[in-house]
């Protein structure tokens, strides 16, 4: 599914660079940090503009409500890239909290939108903690979750969601619905 294309904008006017670029997807926090952005466009011009951003600098996304982000620094990014035809070029920015395995602070979830949020935040958790969880508990999890402000969405264009919970919290929270009859085995 094609979303929306916007402009991307990098200038640093005491260098004389102000290049642009087009997104396809993207997702930041309230803090202008952001995790996810698809940019395709010349090679030297995306290239330019990935740069800038994981090198700290600041990027305009120019869209219909135009927004300026750039990276959380305690973040690593990743960039992918594939060549297209005559002479473009399509990266993903992608930082690491993304490709977190452990339950050592926050990770993001990427969210499709055919996708069920549910099973996507039930699968995460049954990877990468250790507290006992069968398929029927995704829908209440999910709802548990939000209510204790343990996911929060991203703002942009993808749907991004920022999971943060530990072992204890879970644990605490699978122990009180089944002593308050909210699931059972």
């Amino acid at each position: 599914m094609i979303g929306v294309i916007e402009k991307v904008r990098y200038a640093d006017y005491w260098k004389e660079v102000d290049v642009e670029a087009y997104t396809d997807g993207y997702a930041y926090d309230q803090y202008s940090h952001l995790y996810l952005m698809s940019l395709a466009g010349y090679e030297a011009r995306v290239k330019a503009i990935t740069s800038a951003l994981v090198s700290g600098r600041e990027i305009e996304i120019m869209g219909q409500n135009p927004v300026r982000l750039w990276q959380d620094f305690s973040q690593k990014y990743r960039i992918l890239s594939s060549k297209l035809g005559s002479g473009l070029l399509h990266q993903i920015v992608l930082a690491d909290v993304f490709l977190k395995s452990s339950d050592r602070g926050p990770r993001l979830l990427y969210i499709d939108k055919e996708e069920d949020t549910s099973e996507i935040i039930y699968n995460a958790v049954k990877r990468s903690y250790s507290v006992p969880l069968i398929p029927e508990w995704s829908g209440w999890l999910h709802k548990k979750m939000k209510r204790e402000n343990c996911l929060e969405e991203l703002s942009g264009t993808r749907k991004v969601v920022r999971l943060s919970v530990s072992e204890e919290e879970l644990d605490s929270f699978i122990s009180e619905g089944i002593k308050n009859g909210e699931i059972d085995f």
